[in-house]
């Protein structure tokens, strides 16, 4: 769920999934010239799969 709420935005390129603990983990490849961090993390959050960031 996260994966397809971050696929999309501009400035994202890529976005793999996995899981760890039995969470989904999201590794976004991005511009930040384009998006921020927090840009990302407002998607997530609007999507309801948002937990924590990772840098």
């Amino acid at each position: 769920m996260g994966r397809q709420a971050l696929e999309g935005l501009d400035g994202v390129f890529e976005v793999t999934s996995g899981w760890r603990d039995g969470r989904e983990i999201n590794t976004a490849t991005y511009d930040p010239e384009r998006i921020k961090v927090e840009d990302m993390v407002g998607a997530l959050e609007a999507a309801g799969t948002f937990i924590g960031v990772a840098e």
